[in-house]
């Protein structure tokens, strides 16, 4: 390392370039007019930053950040993700957990964070599997996010494995059915654009909350549509989505009563009004096999219908907006709702095709049976033997014509099924 001292107007500098790096030239104040002091911080600069090459001591930011407050450090994350666009529930959410954690885990200081400490909080708590995954995610987030700044030389949380979901989910949700929906919005007033909107589109809650009128295509456009801005999906993603007639009924009325008072479509109702709502309409809300049905359960009815009604995997899948069919299929499909036996009934039948050749086989010696041939015009027919057991008995060939349609029809019924 080659170091210089010069002077700034009255205050001493160094310049400094380490071994190895050629043309990287670094400057650094060391605020003094004094030469002696001036050298004695130069020799303590040099002595630091060659035990932080060498990897005695962290980097300064390193160390800097570990005797800082953690609340500090997660108001200046969560500000940065406000900064990148992030829904502002999103950033709240982050910023709601990452508190709780730093209080309940003891993380006053960025070096108490541990993975000890956190395991220890995990295993004391009795949330459901994804709330526990969703505290570790927002951690790993703060941490990741002070690593690539260089505040932190390793996520000591990355460690930490995730619990297991499968199993132990504390809400599954089921999906409503015509009759249940129909008396849903029959008794919501106000409420039944929303619920409809919801059904029909699949918007979540904070999609819903922050949809606008200018979003809302129903008058300007020949098909109908609504148009989600990215800055307010989970995904970030801008999203079109056709709209349904039942759908554009209601929310030219809802638009004529209240498209002037503001900017949002919708104030989506809390869950106490849903659950009121259920009420009046009859409809449980936890039914005998403990599934909920809440307000993102119209998210689930929207995808189990797509199922119901034979939309191709993939088509439902991009309605939905999910990035992994699993999510449509076995998370938001609710199966009790699938025609499983009706289904049964569309299988092809074979007991016709199976008769015909156990007729047409040898049951004795194994000798396979020639397939009869007519001769002359299509209007004969002509007997010919065949062997059945000892006896001979006479069979009817089939007309070439009559053959032919009879081998379409067996083809026929062996197609796939179309899903």
């Amino acid at each position: 390392m080659t170091s210089t001292l010069y002077k700034r107007g009255r205050i001493w500098w160094l310049k400094y370039r380490l071994q190895g790096e050629q043309r990287q030239v670094s400057y650094v104040s060391l605020k003094t007019s004094d030469k002696q002091a001036a050298e004695k911080r130069r020799s303590e600069l040099v002595a630091e930053m060659e035990r932080e090459r060498a990897g005695i001591i962290a980097p300064r930011e390193m160390r800097d950040a570990a005797s800082r407050d953690v609340a500090e450090l997660v108001g200046e994350f969560v500000q940065d993700v406000r900064a990148r666009g992030r829904a502002p529930r999103y950033a709240d959410n982050l910023y709601t957990r990452l508190n709780k954690l730093g209080s309940e885990c003891g993380w006053k200081l960025l070096r108490d964070v541990t993975a000890d400490s956190f395991v220890s909080w995990r295993s004391s708590q009795k949330m459901a599997a994804k709330t526990l995954n969703e505290y570790l995610n927002a951690a790993c987030g703060l941490l990741n996010w002070l690593q690539r700044n260089g505040r932190l030389a390793g996520n000591p949380l990355k460690v930490v494995g995730k619990v297991e979901m499968r199993g132990r989910e504390t809400r599954q949700r089921r999906a409503f059915t015509e009759d249940e929906l129909r008396r849903l919005v029959s008794v919501a007033g106000s409420r039944r654009a929303v619920y409809l909107v919801a059904a029909y589109t699949g918007l979540r809650r904070g999609e819903l909350e922050q949809l606008e009128w200018s979003d809302v295509h129903i008058d300007d456009s020949p098909e109908a549509f609504i148009e989600v801005r990215a800055s307010t999906t989970k995904n970030h993603k801008k999203a079109t989505i056709k709209l349904h007639s039942d759908v554009v009924s209601v929310l030219r009325e809802w638009k004529a009563d209240n498209g002037g008072k503001s900017e949002r479509v919708f104030r989506v109702p809390k869950m106490e009004t849903f659950r009121e709502d259920l009420k009046r309409a009859e409809i449980v809300y936890k039914d005998a096999l403990g599934r909920f049905a809440d307000f993102h359960s119209l998210r689930v009815t929207l995808c189990s219908n797509l199922q119901r009604a034979g939309v191709p995997e993939r088509v439902a899948m991009e309605i939905m907006r999910h990035s992994d069919r699993r999510l449509t299929d076995k998370v938001y499909t609710d199966v009790s709702s699938l025609h499983t036996w009706s289904a049964i009934e569309k299988l092809p039948s074979v007991s016709g095709a199976l008769s015909q050749g156990v007729s047409q086989s040898l049951v004795v010696g194994g000798h396979s049976v020639s397939v009869p041939v007519t001769e002359g015009s299509s209007d004969e027919v002509e007997g010919l033997p065949v062997n059945i057991g000892e006896s001979h008995e006479l069979a009817e060939a089939v007309i070439a014509g009559q053959d032919e349609e009879w081998r379409a029809q067996q083809e026929l019924n062996l197609q796939p099924l179309v899903p």
